[in-house]
């Protein structure tokens, strides 16, 4: 027990709950502080000092989850942007693939009483100190080891269950950008990558709350279902997002960019217009599944509910952003601490989150509409 203390901040969880999101807030993501970062002691404190470099938006929806299940889900989310980052920085393929096997029964090792050793030693390939800041934390993995050992038995067991997909998953898309040129071939390649990125760690999530709820950690089939395309909704945020980005590293997830990824080049406007058009358009097909995932978890009132809310929400103000990007009005944008405070009464009311959940996916689904008129009109002229 002293071991695991030693990782832990003394101080309950829901007293420091506000503090950490309002610091989560004011976090500068573009020019993260390295060394402070790496100064934070104990574990724990280091797990949500870096967190939302990590997470971005999901990094206040993790603080706002049930303080049993807040931290579980926070080192799960880190072990899982540490083989994203494997995934994205580490050029050559061999060390990629080793790195990504390496998590995994890493993991096992640790859940079988034995030692993990050190991190893997890696060269990563960083465009930005955002990268850096992710190449940090796959450097510090002793520190989430530390506080996976003291987890129950079944949050150990979904965990490694997480990593272990997503490994095979990143793998699998490591494989498929190597041997087709940088880029996806086509929708279901792309649905199997945001499976592998975000479906698995929102099947993690639903996995934690049913297990709080006393129903253990098996999930049923139309829940899992839900997960998948709720993981593709919120991938393919990022992906939007990041197309620019993407290409400079020789990576597009549409064929339609696939030379500019060859000749990592993100010069041709039109080109990147259109496909960001397409996967949002895509993406905003798939929000529906956001409420059968939340009604499938009956998540009633509570923490639960304004997390999933608030995860919602910031999804919602990226997709309007991403459709003003594109030449659609996308309406009114909030800033980060409006949508968090603006989610909160949903620990109060269930029954007001729903409410809430269901006008952002009407809205989403106007958006998509806008988006498909504008199409139109600009393939017309």
């Amino acid at each position: 027990m002293g071991e695991r203390s030693a990782g832990l901040v003394s101080t309950p969880f829901w007293i420091r709950r506000p503090s950490l999101l309002f610091e989560g807030a004011r976090v500068d993501r573009d020019n993260p502080d390295l060394a402070k970062l790496l100064a934070l002691e104990p574990e724990e404190r280091f797990v949500w000092g870096v967190l939302p470099h990590a997470a971005r938006s999901f990094a206040p929806c993790i603080i706002s989850l049930p303080a049993k299940i807040a931290l579980p889900m926070a080192v799960g989310y880190l072990y899982c942007r540490t083989l994203d980052t494997y995934e994205d920085l580490v050029a050559d393929p061999g060390a990629r693939r080793r790195a990504l096997l390496s998590l995994p029964e890493r993991l096992e090792r640790l859940r079988g009483g034995e030692s993990a050793g050190p991190a893997p030693e890696l060269l990563y390939e960083c465009l930005d100190p955002r990268d850096k800041a992710h190449a940090l934390l796959a450097d510090e993995l002793s520190r989430l080891d530390l506080l996976f050992l003291g987890f129950p038995a079944p949050v150990q067991e979904a965990l490694c269950d997480l990593v272990s997909d997503m490994s095979a998953g990143m793998r699998w898309a490591a494989d498929t950008f190597e041997t087709q040129g940088g880029s996806l071939a086509d929708s279901a390649q792309l649905s199997e990558y945001c499976v592998a990125v975000l479906g698995n760690p929102i099947r993690f999530a639903a996995r934690l709350f049913q297990w709080l709820s006393g129903r253990g950690v098996d999930l049923d089939a139309s829940v899992e279902g839900a997960a998948r395309d709720v993981g593709e909704f919120l991938q393919l945020a990022n992906i939007t997002r990041d197309i620019e980005k993407d290409l400079l590293r020789g990576v597009a997830y549409c064929e339609s960019l696939s030379d500019s990824a060859r000749r990592r080049s993100a010069g041709d406007a039109a080109l990147i217009i259109a496909a960001r058009t397409a996967l949002c358009d895509r993406a905003l097909s798939l929000a529906p599944a956001y409420l059968e995932l939340v009604d499938g978890m009956r998540l009633g009132s509570g923490l639960m509910s304004s997390s999933a809310l608030m995860m919602l929400r910031f999804t919602d103000q990226h997709y309007r952003r991403t459709a003003a990007r594109v030449g659609v009005e996308g309406g009114r944008v909030l800033g980060v601490s409006s949508v968090i405070w603006r989610s909160l009464p949903g620990v109060i009311s269930g029954a007001w989150a729903r409410s809430q959940m269901q006008r952002s996916v009407d809205g989403l689904c106007a958006l998509q509409s806008d988006l498909r008129a504008q199409a139109s009109s600009m393939y017309l002229s």
